[in-house]
């Protein structure tokens, strides 16, 4: 059997998820019985079908007692999709021959084999290795945590009447849409949508549009929310207790990715991790003010982007830059070192690194 030449194809098949599966990798997978293809797939795009899934899709009956070449290890464990090593014993493949190890997931070789399949791991490996050259950088590095706020003089994101549009200049926003190309993922709370309706795109054609992350603990976000045009996919991370899931999420383009919220609310930290596990290695949070609050203390930022406008609004009711309870004295106040100012347009933007990182 000519072993090479179904991995090669399993390797273009990979490449036609060019542009859509950020942050993922491209994988493609083909399922050979008697010396023929019965099956094809690739992952199409971000939180859609492992390429396994879609091939066993389209071979059916046939991967029975198939061979399956994949061009990166079969995953064994829970992300956006339940495990393919599942999927893979259940439609009865006898063998499994993949290029690339990947070192996101368990180990998937043993699972497989102690279900009877025979595995053989380093095939084509080389030419695997070009296509998730980029995914293969995220493995190494640990998740950047930015914030982002746009505020007036006296520290205000919106007036008691959470009216924020426009604190900043227009310089300022067109700079904002610029930053977001250069993370995987910009974050916002549930009030920041219900209120604002952002799109959190970079308005542009020519740079790249992040992966959009909301918290919405209860589901509450309906249909209509920008953020579920699915012209760019939407992350939404909610509480591990919601059993029914609205029909307006079960769509192309939204990811559903589950946390135990008590917990994420005293450690942020347990959000960017599952953000994380998605493959999600550079994060900006565009607020409101109580998920800022969270992220910096709960010690997972690693720098600050306060956008200052000539303008003070006033009022204790006002909503503040970063919310929560605060601290009880300047001591145990979070440290912003390495701080740099200059101005955009009208508005002054103060960047520096938080705490001891």
């Amino acid at each position: 059997m000519n072993y090479e030449k179904y991995m090669k194809i399993a390797i273009e098949l990979a490449n036609k998820g060019e542009g859509e599966v950020y942050t993922n990798p491209l994988v493609g997978c083909v399922i050979v019985k008697n010396n023929r293809i019965v099956g094809k797939g690739w992952h199409q795009y971000f939180g859609g079908n492992h390429a396994e899934i879609n091939a066993l899709a389209d071979a059916g009956e046939n991967a029975k007692g198939a061979d399956l070449y994949v061009t990166l290890e079969p995953c064994d464990s829970y992300g956006k999709k339940p495990p393919c090593t599942l999927a893979i014993i259940k439609a009865g493949i006898k063998n499994v021959y993949f290029a690339m190890f990947d070192s996101n997931v368990s180990c998937s070789g043993e699972v497989l084999k102690e279900n009877g399949i025979k595995v053989f791991g380093g095939l084509l490996k080389e030419q695997a290795k070009i296509l998730i050259k980029d995914y293969l950088k995220y493995l190494k590095s640990k998740p950047k945590v930015s914030v982002k706020a746009a505020m007036t003089l006296d520290g205000k994101i919106a007036t008691y009447k959470y009216d924020s549009k426009w604190i900043t200049s227009k310089k300022s926003r067109t700079f904002v849409h610029k930053m977001r190309s250069q993370y995987d993922a910009v974050l916002v709370g549930t009030n920041t949508v219900l209120k604002d309706n952002p799109s959190l795109k970079t308005h542009s054609n020519t740079l790249k549009n992040p992966v959009r992350v909301v918290i919405d603990s209860k589901l509450k976000l309906s249909e209509i929310c920008h953020l579920f045009d699915a012209t760019v996919p939407t992350i939404v991370i909610y509480d591990s207790n919601i059993a029914n899931i609205p029909t307006h999420l079960n769509k192309r383009g939204i990811v559903l990715a589950s946390v135990n919220i008590d917990m994420a609310k005293k450690d942020f930290g347990i959000i960017i991790k599952k953000l994380n596990s998605l493959s999600i290695k550079r994060i900006l949070i565009e607020g409101g003010g109580e998920v800022i609050a969270s992220a910096l203390f709960s010690n997972v930022v690693d720098d600050v982007y306060f956008f200052i406008a000539p303008k003070i609004v006033g009022g204790k009711f006002a909503v503040s830059s970063v919310g929560g309870q605060g601290v009880g004295k300047i001591c145990e106040s979070i440290s912003v070192r390495n701080m740099e100012s200059r101005k955009i347009g009208s508005d002054l933007i103060i960047t520096g690194t938080v705490g001891d990182k």
